[in-house]
């Protein structure tokens, strides 16, 4: 609600409190002929109804001046509820006094005591405004967390953004270091081998740029793009490294964060002994029960004394709880190493 929708809205609320005022004084109080006489004019009536608006527009610029003073400060919240209660309290006193100035005005006997049930009627007239106003109130707190709560949002998704961004970034500064030996090699050794290493690797980083600012890609995608990566790595290894892809073509149209499938590869490369003899075999399946790809491979741990840090597994795990709430699952046993990860559909 715009503010100019939200100033009708309050100054028709308000005037209608100011006319049911009104109407509730003049025609359910006794009072004397000649009082009521003068009370049932237009003065008088367009009296009640600017009073009216300016003690409801005063209790709106003070709850905005308390929201920003205590809103946000959950320490001293409290105060927030006891200034509503004080200026709720306040329009009794108010009420009174507004009374007590029209039977001045019109030379009524008796200006400061309401007799004939006068005092029911301010005590009614009392209850009827703090039940608008708390209304109004009430409803200016709610839409005040609710923008809260929106903003909070928004700036948690941006935040969620930067970091994906972030994660997703986990290429191996070693990787290219590692392909320029490799090719350097082969241009001296193979040279017709040396065309299809620059090819593979060139589609390598033409994936890169054209999905890493994306959330999803497909898996087909997400495959074709290993394949590569592993053809560059098996130049390197000598042609000791495999995928034994299992999937079922119904799932291949399914996605998952750019760049899962080379982390999991990587990972096994990093760090198991693989050569000629002792090739490595990935194995990728499909759960359907589970919703999940599972990537299996045999355990032939490096000898180095540098433990595995876990950093892109963490990663991983990161992106898929920012993207849909769930975690990856591991399971290392002597003889093999297990990753599953959702497989997602939008």
């Amino acid at each position: 609600m715009n503010s100019k929708v939200s100033t009708l809205v309050y100054a028709a609320l308000f005037s209608g409190l100011g006319v049911f005022s009104f109407l509730l004084l003049v025609n359910y109080t006794e009072l004397p002929s000649s009082v009521a006489e003068s009370l049932r004019t237009m003065k008088a009536f367009v009296f009640f109804i600017a009073v009216c608006n300016v003690l409801g527009y005063a209790t709106l610029q003070a709850s905005t001046w308390a929201e920003n003073q205590y809103a946000l400060n959950l320490p001293h919240r409290w105060r927030f509820v006891v200034l509503y209660a004080l200026l709720l309290l306040l329009f009794l006193p108010l009420n009174y006094g507004l009374l007590v100035i029209a039977k001045l005005l019109v030379n009524a006997a008796h200006p400061f005591t309401f007799p004939n049930g006068g005092w029911g009627i301010l005590i009614t007239v009392w209850m009827v405004e703090v039940v608008v106003v708390g209304l109004v109130l009430v409803n200016r707190a709610m839409r005040a967390t609710l923008k809260l709560q929106q903003e909070a949002a928004a700036m948690q998704k941006a935040n969620n953004t930067a970091r994906y961004a972030a994660l997703q970034n986990q290429l191996n500064p070693h990787f290219l270091f590692n392909s320029l030996n490799t090719l350097i090699s082969e241009i001296r050794y193979n040279p017709a081998n040396a065309e299809r290493f620059t090819q593979h690797l060139s589609d390598v980083y033409r994936y890169i740029l054209r999905f890493q600012e994306q959330r999803l890609v497909t898996l087909e995608d997400e495959l074709g793009f290993l394949d590569s990566y592993l053809f560059l790595h098996r130049v390197r290894l000598g042609d000791c490294l495999r995928l034994d892809c299992r999937l079922p073509e119904e799932c291949r149209q399914g996605k998952v964060p750019p760049l899962t499938l080379q982390l999991l590869a990587e990972n096994v490369i990093k760090h198991n002994a693989i050569h000629q003899g002792q090739p490595m075999t990935l194995t990728l399946r499909h759960q359907a029960g589970e919703g999940v790809l599972v990537m299996e491979n045999p355990v032939r741990p490096k000898q180095t004394s540098a433990p595995a840090s876990g950093t892109g597994l963490k990663n991983l795990d990161a992106r898929y709880r920012l993207l849909c709430n769930r975690s990856i699952g591991i399971t290392r046993t002597a003889q093999s190493f297990t990753v599953k990860f959702p497989l997602l559909y939008e």
